[in-house]
């Protein structure tokens, strides 16, 4: 029983190794906080992997419009893009907005060139705030996207709070 001590210690050391560290933050915890001020502030998880834009102009950047009733954002970092544009006519006021890809209507899809993408098959989208003399507007967002292969790839915790033109 003595020589099997060791190979018990072993593997006592690699589950622990295996355990989650408290001490690292979640996912969401990384995303901009959901404020309502014009924070000019983006971000998402993709399958749980956080998506924000930086600072570098170069391969970083988030675009956002809000004009006539039509609403477009979206997040681009490196090879990766999230986009959700809404141009039937309905953006109007607050509440919730359901994000299902319609060509020419609702461009709501994701891509990835190493993962592949595809377009939404469901989600939401809820302005909860918006304030159209200081032209901010804040909410929440999530949506499904499925890719060629039948994998269902998942946006979720998506927050904005945005000054638009």
């Amino acid at each position: 029983m003595f020589q099997h001590k060791p190979l018990l210690y072993v593997t006592i050391l690699l589950l622990q190794s295996c355990l989650p560290d408290k001490d690292q933050p979640k996912p969401a915890d990384v995303l901009p906080p959901y404020t309502q001020q014009g924070a000019n502030t983006i971000g998402c998880l993709v399958d749980g992997r956080v998506l924000v834009p930086g600072f570098s102009m170069a391969d970083k950047y988030f675009g956002w419009s809000a004009v006539d009733n039509d609403f477009t954002y979206y997040i681009h970092k490196d090879n990766e893009r999230v986009y959700v544009g809404i141009w039937d006519g309905t953006v109007n006021d607050t509440g919730v907005y359901d994000l299902k890809f319609i060509r020419g209507k609702r461009e709501v899809y994701y891509i990835n060139t190493q993962i592949g993408g595809g377009d939404a098959i469901n989600g939401q989208l809820h302005i909860k705030y918006w304030n159209k003399q200081k032209h901010i507007m804040a909410g929440t967002f999530y949506f499904d996207v499925l890719k060629g292969d039948s994998s269902i790839i998942k946006i979720t915790e998506g927050r904005f709070d945005m000054i638009y033109n």
